[in-house]
């Protein structure tokens, strides 16, 4: 039996590292070749060089485009997380009919694949006589992204006390500066979660994009597939690949870390409500038997 379970654990640990390697050497790849000083992509490397950074930030293009992802994944992440926040609190009501219908209407878009959703929404469009525009794209990443949302937002709104709200209704608040006082704080590192997916998932939409967005105007996505026809674009292409590869690093890094230091607040301040209220507790019992 022992060495049954060391074959296992050895077996999932090859597992594991591969499943890593899997992930990170297309990267590791991806940044080697920012800084190679051929136009194409081949091995060995004929030396290395930074200049593809600079030519690739002179492209008015490819930094137009880069720029242009970054404010629709903005804008179509922030809606995302509202609506999931408002579909997870209607989601946890006990007076909602239907609710495994409602949760399989909302989560529809995780199954049904991006190129069909992207041709109904234009012939949407077209129907109602609307052109394709950059808003567009947006009300489509938010359509993708808001699934993602909600999956982020429910199971931590389900694992928040109700007996809070109540207590601060009970000491005369409204239902709407309870949620705001008490339950919106609590949901803070799973908003930010919440956010961060629907950013990504909006800056890496490929297929809506390329239906959606009007001529001239292509997001990141669109015109990194279009570029990379072109081997002259390829090397700036890549480096600012690079690029984006370093910035989500950072912003997983930094989001992590603010996230374990408001769960920690988070902790602290309940520990701390906790004893004030075991403090009055026990002010009140010494005052009941004085009397």
């Amino acid at each position: 039996m022992r060495s049954g379970g060391v074959v296992v654990k050895v077996l999932l640990s090859a597992y594991f590292w591969l499943f890593l390697a899997f992930l990170l050497v297309p990267l590791v790849v991806l940044v080697v070749f920012a800084f190679d000083n051929s136009t194409t992509a081949t091995l060995p490397l004929e030396g290395l060089t930074t200049s593809w950074f600079s030519e690739a930030f002179t492209n008015g293009q490819l930094t137009k485009a880069l720029a242009r992802s970054a404010t629709i994944a903005v804008v179509a992440a922030i809606i995302a997380t509202v609506l999931g926040l408002m579909a997870s609190v209607g989601l946890t009501s006990d007076r909602l009919r239907l609710r495994s219908l409602t949760v399989a209407s909302l989560m529809l878009p995780l199954v049904v694949p991006y190129i069909s959703l992207a041709v109904g929404l234009v012939i949407l469009l077209q129907a109602m006589a609307v052109q394709t525009s950059l808003t567009a794209v947006v009300l489509g990443h938010v359509v993708i992204a808001l699934p993602f949302a909600i999956l982020v937002l429910l199971p931590r709104l389900r694992t928040l006390d109700p007996s809070m709200n109540e207590a601060a209704r009970d000491l005369g608040a409204s239902d709407l500066t309870a949620f705001g006082r008490i339950t919106l704080p609590l949901l803070g590192p799973a908003l930010v979660s919440s956010f961060l997916i629907s950013f990504v998932t909006s800056f890496d939409e490929f297929a809506i994009a390329s239906f959606l967005a009007p001529s001239g105007q292509p997001t990141y996505p669109v015109f990194l597939y279009a570029s990379s026809r072109t081997p002259a674009l390829l090397p700036q292409v890549i480096a600012i690949g690079t690029l984006v590869i370093a910035f989500s690093l950072a912003l997983v890094l930094v989001a992590e870390g603010g996230r374990r230091w408001a769960e920690k607040r988070l902790v602290g301040d309940v520990e701390f409500a906790d004893e004030v209220s075991e403090e009055n507790l026990a002010e009140g019992l010494v005052m009941v038997a004085k009397s």
